[in-house]
């Protein structure tokens, strides 16, 4: 009874946890009938992985023992510690560790392994398990169902112009194309090209400049300028990888719609270690018409499991703007540093323009 009595009080935290939107843990840490610890999760609300229940309650058990040692205590929480928690509880003494419900994919009080009863540490803790289990996993399973109700959020964004660093490149390549033809390149082919898949606008080339060439030619001699190009030299815009992080750190939703193949952003993500953080790629490998329809955003937003009203679309052109809101999408212009009335009819037809993706971090911060 004296253990439920306590695991009821670390019940309490838990439900502090999910109050502020936490998986629901909670602890309290009893010395001598007095509770002297308490903690609940605030991992995702401070950003910080230390932000565990355990580790809040230690911290303040030792702040009221005078002393790093917690030799008399019984540690009380809802759910089985991690190794991490584990751990700490090993290097406070810990004597005694009573848990609710167990954690089969990361708990290291018994389910992965038992941190606590191996002989090869100077020390071992007696463990209580399935103490108000029931209530435990209930609090744990109610957070997770409404959880998953939630409107999910989206974040679609372009790649080329938008998160990287690569207008130039293709403009070198056409650039380079026309010129081993011995023709100028057209001031207004770039323009032209822009919303077109890499068929399309191979297509269009051949067919508008007179191009001996096939299209399957013209396609590979721009495939193998384009590759290199993006493997070496291509980067991705200032603060956009921190921006991108944070958001899947919410559980938000984040993909990637762009008329390019994989074989052109791929290695660039890679560089940057996010292509994990991208729940979907809807891109030209799939022959959806180019980005003057809004196939590839619904697509997109499809692909992530997310309603098109809860998503939004960062681009760099104005086709692009105007088809994400025929898709009822949210949209956000992106400065790509091209020509000033380029920039401003992006800007007229973006819901939101920004030249820099940190002030979007910003905000979402200030807003978590």
């Amino acid at each position: 009874m004296e253990h439920e009595k306590y695991m009821r009080l670390a019940l309490e935290q838990a439900k502090e946890a999910r109050k502020i939107g936490e998986i629901p843990i909670g602890c309290v840490i009893v010395y001598k009938d007095k509770v002297i610890g308490r903690g609940f999760n605030t991992r995702m609300r401070d950003n910080n992985a230390l932000g565990h229940a355990e580790i809040t309650a230690i911290n303040e058990a030792c702040g009221c023992m005078g002393d790093w040692r917690l030799e008399e205590c019984t540690l009380y929480v809802t759910v089985e510690p991690c190794p991490m928690c584990a751990g700490a509880m090993l290097q406070a003494r810990v004597p005694r560790v009573v848990y609710g419900v167990p954690n089969k994919k990361a708990g290291c009080v018994g389910s992965v392994y038992n941190l606590l009863n191996d002989s090869r540490f100077n020390h071992q803790a007696e463990i209580v398990s399935g103490v108000l289990a029931e209530e435990c996993a209930d609090i744990m399973k109610s957070f997770f169902k409404e959880f998953r109700k939630r409107d999910k959020m989206g974040y679609i964004f372009d790649f080329d112009g938008t998160i990287a660093n690569s207008s130039y490149l293709w403009k070198k390549v056409d650039k380079d194309f026309f010129e081993k033809r011995n023709m100028a390149m057209p001031p207004e082919y770039a323009d032209k090209i822009a919303t077109m898949s890499f068929y399309e606008g191979a297509v269009f080339t051949k067919t508008a400049y007179n191009i001996v060439e096939t299209v399957e030619e013209i396609m590979e001699e721009w495939h193998k300028g384009a590759v290199k190009e993006y493997e070496k030299n291509v980067t991705l815009k200032e603060s956009v990888v921190e921006y991108i992080r944070f958001l899947k750190r919410k559980n938000h939703k984040v993909g990637l719609a762009t008329a390019s193949n994989p074989e052109f952003y791929l290695p660039v993500l890679k560089k940057y270690a996010i292509t994990e953080c991208f729940d979907a790629f809807a891109d030209g490998t799939l022959g959806l018409p180019n980005k003057e329809s809004p196939d590839i955003y619904l697509k997109c937003a499809e692909m992530m499991g997310v309603e098109p009203k809860n998503c939004i679309v960062y681009e760099d052109i104005v086709q692009g703007l105007e088809s994400a809101k025929k898709a009822g999408m949210y949209t956000v212009g992106v400065y790509d540093g091209r020509s000033e009335e380029r920039e401003k009819a992006v800007e007229a037809a973006a819901d939101r323009y920004i030249t820099d993706f940190s002030l979007e971090l910003e905000m979402l911060i200030k807003n978590k």
